[in-house]
């Protein structure tokens, strides 16, 4: 069965996949601000630091973000779409990274979906089922190749005449494999392990008392293994715990990979003083999810 899991990608270097595997840290300032961007006038709150494994089969008001600096992901549950195509002008409103890239797979009706852009333009993009493929632009990339020539074939449509010569989710992983360095579905020898990707985590909407259940598996600081190496200790995982919505520990320092500092402000927070509504409009990617009405 397909993992339940989006992720968005905005890309300003050449190799994502050897920015992942030399090491992500996340740059606090930067995450504010993108994640500001994208849910403008939509309730969000910082409620922990989490890595990309946790993003599997998360919660629908969890989205998980992080800025590295040359490379940025706004990954979740909530944030599929069967129609990439749609998305082009809402990513081109966040103003971040030259390149875009989304990798959406759907367990609840099997579907796989990736698409690619550069400089706001749509290179290819793929979405479908085991028996239909709804959405097919551009040129395969390589990595597409042993798929199509059925070296990938798929069990779950077997004897249908309208079967694809493989599984769209596992060509939708293939394609987060070849451009990340890791798939959320199978995974190569030598990939990049998605648990040592440092995210922090989001809160849509209200409360909804779920808030101490985030845990994280990076480490707050540079200089300490991931929880789960031989030589990680019960002092390491103390570094480990989630940050709280106030902010992060003094002891924190400026080698941490979470962002650790000030927390975004809600709408509520952020506000003038006065008794006129707010000017402010849904952010692009709250525009496009409608999270607002949905959550």
């Amino acid at each position: 069965m397909l993992p339940n899991i989006t992720a968005l990608w905005f890309i300003d270097c050449p190799d994502p996949a050897a920015e992942l595997a030399a090491g992500a840290y996340i740059e606090p300032d930067k995450t504010t601000d993108f994640i500001e961007q994208a849910f403008a006038d939509t309730e969000i709150t910082p409620i922990g630091t989490s890595d990309l494994a946790a993003v599997v089969d998360g919660p629908d008001n969890r989205v998980f973000a992080a800025h590295f600096g040359s490379l940025a992901v706004l990954a979740g549950t909530s944030l599929r779409t069967a129609d990439p195509t749609e998305l082009t002008g809402y990513l081109d409103d966040l103003g971040v990274g030259h390149s875009w890239a989304v990798i959406s797979l759907d367990p609840d009706t099997d579907t796989g979906c990736f698409a690619r852009w550069h400089d706001g333009e749509m290179q290819r993009a793929f979405v479908g089922t085991p028996t239909v493929i709804r959405a097919d632009v551009g040129l395969p990339y390589p990595f597409e190749g042993p798929f199509w020539a059925g070296e990938h074939p798929q069990t779950h449509a077997s004897g249908d005449p309208l079967a694809l010569p493989f599984h769209p989710g596992e060509l939708a992983d293939a394609a987060h494999l070849a451009w990340f360095g890791f798939g959320f579905h199978t995974n190569a020898e030598g990939a990049v392990d998605p648990a040592r990707v440092p995210v922090t985590v989001y809160r849509i909407g209200p409360d909804d008392g779920r808030d101490g259940f985030i845990e994280s598996s990076v480490s707050l600081r540079a200089d300490n293994p991931p929880r789960g190496d031989a030589d990680s200790t019960s002092e390491d995982a103390a570094e480990t715990a989630p940050i709280s919505a106030q902010g992060a520990s003094p002891s924190d320092d400026e080698t941490s990979p979470i962002a650790t500092t000030a927390p975004i402000a809600t709408t509520a927070d952020s506000a003038p003083a006065s008794d006129e509504p707010s000017s402010r409009t849904p952010g692009p990617i709250s525009r496009y999810f409608g999270f607002r009405g949905r959550l």
